[in-house]
């Protein structure tokens, strides 16, 4: 069984609901930064090419270009040789220095090289890598976000970042608001939201971006405000944000989430990965015990020293240099041993879930300290500090991080205490090493590509793919990062939720994981995998410029351009995962139709070093509805691949899909809609008797709902928003929620409504309604999207048996011709056409996009060759179009020998040739389809 994954709210607000006999969180998680007006962006728009004429002044370099706010996120290409900036920090400053002046119209337009502040000067645990990164900011306050980092590598100058915000214009506040006023504000937003919050902290006074998602519209959305920081906590359930304020008035500008929640497994006597597995003795390293009356701490493999030669009683500890266990259930476990000089002592209280989960907590978060130690960063000053560890929390099924501490939660009916879990530790705790990895100026804390990088954490201690076994009180995984069968892409799975966008990033690396072992041997594959991991860890921005950062990490000579040892392992694990640079995919091109011929277009990248896997086999499946299809191989000729639906009677609507093979043994399936995974299409002529193309507006439609000031269907052009279309499927217009709207998604907490006048069908009762259809919307469990005729449901997005099964969204990414059969909807001879969606109170997508709305009834019957029925200009018409089989592909009589015809020694050969050859004509021109 495949879990869904554990939402945040399920911990901050709606608590867990038992559904069936396995546990599903409860909807509605925040986004990881939530404005009180407007929503920003869920994620960059990232294009991979720069504007024309952006980078004459870096001819032959490359661009990850933010197209919503016209800056580079990465910039590569032909090294720049920059003496001694490997080794000489210094060096490596003034570099930096030089070329943030000569480029900040590029990296930060409208900002002044001035206005960027140096924050870190870093060398890489190799060695090789040096990372120089500088803050925004403007009249003199910092601008949340931006930043600007180069990097070096092999005393070159090999990457340019910016997160830098353009033009940031803003008006400083007269006065300073008042502590008391500050702290109404912050606690009565956080109120509106559900949160009993505290006051922890006033912050600086900084500028506030929100930066919208820009779409196809041609200007830059990003508002700037000056704002004072206010840190709170929620006095009752874990939650932390920083909230920004108007420095002027008070009023919320945005929060921030503090929290990384996250799911997973932990570990004297411990789990080696949860209570209902193997159990084995390991080392406490670092612990403070009593001995004979005195205190000592544990190296790392245990060992402790006392006076004396006899033996000695002893208490262990829990608390020690870098980590304190604490229990949220009561004083901390306590036992008295005795040891023998030269011998041993297990300490084990396996059966007392709270005292164990103290156990289990400090000896798994001291193993991932000194795994990372040892593993990925030495000099990490943080791993010598002591990291607070808390157990035995009053809630069930979750743990999370503070970006430090790292807690846990007691055990509950269907999740298992989640402090005895190692999975879990080394999952929270990679929330902790993110945090505190982060190169200043050049990464930064993301929650999915964090939820990703833990997960990828806890299965590189593991070497197991299954994060997080035990969760659920079985050896089944929480998540799997090698799902058979199924890989998690970007930006198709990138739903707004963490932990499931987390598993594209964290499914990559496994796969980059197994693609380095089997190519470098077992040791070395895996030192390859974390020097990339860490990498990312350290310097990427988010999910996408993982990529960049990975390929960095494999160079050998600083100089991206000309590859990197192992970039074709890079390119074919990210390129899976909808991570790679479009130029490495595959270049399928979604398959079309014309009549009954079915078309796929697959164009080779040839101008690469690492050509992707071929494909190898096409098939077309098809079945008419109710009834039994078959499948069809597809014929190359060059680039295309084609074959023929059989012809079928008129009336009948065929569903089909392409499947598309590769040479390394993986598929593509086309429509790419888990939801609705099949092609329709209505064979026959049609007549139509009602249509709406929404060019001159809405016209005569209804638009309304519960909410009637949040009501979103518009008709007009569509933007490209939240996964729209960019244009209509016909003409200009269509209709569709929040066409040009804020950011393209609709609302949550709101059922709406587009309605049609009631039609007359004229005394007609069969008849069709057909449109096409752009629609995305979660799982119907959460946002059922219908379509309704007189009010009754007629259709409705996929809808899942309960919340345990669910999260199958909908989602179209192309136009999708859609027929329903309306006959017994007819009998009071006029019907109403409703476009309906109802949305939960978390992650909105963009909904529905309909264009051509037609009422049709069938039409003329088809003449056809293939269907049957010896038409006009038609000798035969054995119900399909092959040659060979006394019924020519033409529908013309052949003979034994498969020819057409013989003028032979019959007086009536010539005519019969003449006549043939003027139908052949006529077929010829008649359209098939």
């Amino acid at each position: 069984m495949r879990f869904r994954t554990l939402a945040i709210a399920a911990a901050l607000s709606a608590g867990i609901t038992a559904t069936g006999s396995a546990y599903a969180p409860q909807k509605g998680a925040e986004r990881p930064v939530v404005a009180a007006t407007r929503q920003p962006r869920l994620h960059r728009d990232v294009a991979w090419t720069a504007p024309q004429g952006a980078l004459a002044a870096l001819p032959s370099w490359q661009a990850m270009w933010d197209r919503d706010t016209e800056v580079p996120l990465r910039l590569w290409g032909p090294a720049i040789a920059a003496p001694r900036t490997t080794s000489d920090a210094s060096a490596a400053e003034a570099f930096a220095r030089q070329m943030l002046v000569q480029h900040i119209g590029l990296l930060a337009p409208g900002a002044t090289s001035s206005d960027f502040v140096l924050v870190s000067n870093q060398l890489s645990p190799s060695g090789e890598v040096r990372t120089v990164g500088f803050r925004q900011r403007a009249l003199g306050l910092p601008v949340v976000g931006g930043s600007i980092a180069f990097t070096f590598s092999h005393d070159k100058l090999s990457m340019m970042s910016s997160t830098a915000l353009p033009n940031v214009t803003v008006r400083m506040p007269a006065a300073a608001m008042p502590i008391a006023s500050l702290a109404s504000s912050a606690k009565g937003w956080l109120s509106q939201a559900g949160y009993a919050v505290d006051i922890k902290a006033y912050g600086d006074r900084v500028i506030v971006p929100v930066v919208h998602s820009r779409g196809t519209r041609g200007h830059v959305d990003i508002s700037y405000r000056v704002a004072e920081t206010v840190t709170v906590e929620s006095s009752r359930d874990p939650g932390a944000w920083h909230v920004w304020l108007d420095a002027s008035n008070g009023a919320p500008i945005a929060r921030e989430s503090m929290l990384h929640f996250a799911s997973g497994t932990v570990l004297y006597d411990t789990p080696d990965r949860w209570p209902g597995g193997t159990r084995t003795p390991k080392p406490a390293p670092n612990a403070n015990h009593t001995i004979a009356a005195a205190t000592a701490t544990s190296l790392l493999d245990g060992t402790v020293t006392w006076a004396g030669t006899g033996p000695a009683s002893v208490t262990p500890g829990l608390v020690g240099p870098t980590v304190r266990v604490s229990n949220k259930q009561g004083a901390l476990a306590t036992d008295t041993l005795s040891l023998t000089d030269g011998g041993s002592v297990t300490w084990s209280r396996a059966t007392e879930e709270y005292a164990d989960a103290q156990l289990t907590g400090f000896v798994a978060t001291s193993f991932a300290k000194q795994y990372t130690r040892t593993r990925l960063n030495p000099d990490l000053a943080w791993l010598n500090s002591q990291i607070p560890v808390v157990v035995n929390e009053s809630q069930t099924c979750n743990a999370y991080s503070t970006g430090n501490d790292i807690h846990f939660y007691r055990s509950g009916t269907q999740c298992e205490n989640t402090g005895r879990l190692a999975d879990v530790v080394y999952h929270e705790f990679g929330h902790s090493l993110h945090a505190q990895s982060i190169i200043d100026g050049a990464g930064s804390f993301d929650g999915s590509l964090s939820e990703g990088l833990a997960d990828t954490l806890a299965a590189s201690i593991t070497h197991d793919h299954g994060m997080g076994r035990g969760f659920f009180k079985t050896n089944e995984p929480l998540r799997d990062l090698d799902p058979d069968g199924y890989e998690k892409k970007w930006p198709d799975d990138a739903d707004g939720e963490p932990h499931n966008e987390g598993e594209i990033i964290g499914g990559t690396l496994w796969d980059l994981r197994k693609a380095l072992e089997a190519k470098l041997g077992a040791s070395a594959g895996d030192d390859r995998l974390l020097k990339i991991f860490y990498s990312i860890m350290q310097r990427a921005s988010d999910i996408p410029s993982s990529y960049l950062e990975a390929l960095l990490a494999d160079d050998d000579d600083g100089d991206l351009s000309n590859g990197t040892p192992n970039q074709c392992e890079i390119n074919a694990a990210f390129g899976a995962h909808g991570l790679a640079d479009p130029s490495v995919t595959l270049g399928i091109e979604p398959p079309t139709r014309a009549g009954y011929k079915v078309s796929l277009t697959v164009r080779v990248p040839t101008q690469t070093a690492c050509p992707p896997p071929a494909v190898t086999d096409v098939t077309l499946t098809w079945t008419p509805k109710g009834g039994s299809g078959g499948v069809i191989p597809l014929t190359a000729a060059g680039e295309n691949w084609s074959a023929n639906i059989p012809t079928q009677p008129d009336g009948t609507v065929v569903l089909y899909h392409v499947t598309v093979k590769l040479a390394d043994g993986s598929s593509l399936q086309y429509p790419q809609n888990k939801a609705d995974p099949e092609y329709q299409m209505y064979v026959g002529n049609v007549e139509k008797i009602w249509c709406a193309d929404f060019e001159g507006g809405l016209g005569d439609w209804t638009v309304g709902g519960t909410v009637s000031t949040r009501v979103e269907f518009q008709a007009g052009a569509p933007m490209g928003l939240a996964g729209d279309p960019s244009e209509a499927y016909a003409g200009a217009n269509v209709l569709g929620i929040d066409l040009g709207g804020d950011d393209g998604l609709y609302s949550s907490r709101v059922t709406q409504f587009a309605q049609s006048p009631e039609i007359d069908l004229m005394g007609h009762t069969a008849v069709r309604l057909q449109y096409y259809r752009w629609l995305n919307v979660e799982d119907g469990v959460y946002d059922p999207a219908t379509v309704k005729i007189n009010d009754q449901v007629v259709w409705q997005n996929q809808t899942s048996p309960d919340q345990e099964s669910a999260g199958v969204s909908h989602t179209d990414r192309e136009w999708r011709f859609h027929d329903i059969d309306l006959a017994d909807k007819t009998a009071t001879g006029k019907v109403s056409i409703k476009f309906e969606l109802t949305s939960d109170q978390g992650l909105e997508f963009a909904g529905w996009n309909v264009d051509e709305v037609c009422l049709v009834i069938p039409g003329a019957p088809s003449e056809l060759c293939g269907n049957g029925n010896v038409d006009t200009d038609e000798a035969c018409d054995d119900g399909n179009m092959t040659d060979g089989d006394m019924c020519s592909a033409t529908c013309q009589l052949e003979t034994d020998d498969g020819g057409c015809c013989s003028a032979g020694t019959n007086p009536a050969g010539p005519l019969a040739l003449g006549l043939f050859t003027l139908g052949f004509v006529v077929v010829r021109r008649r359209r098939r389809r």
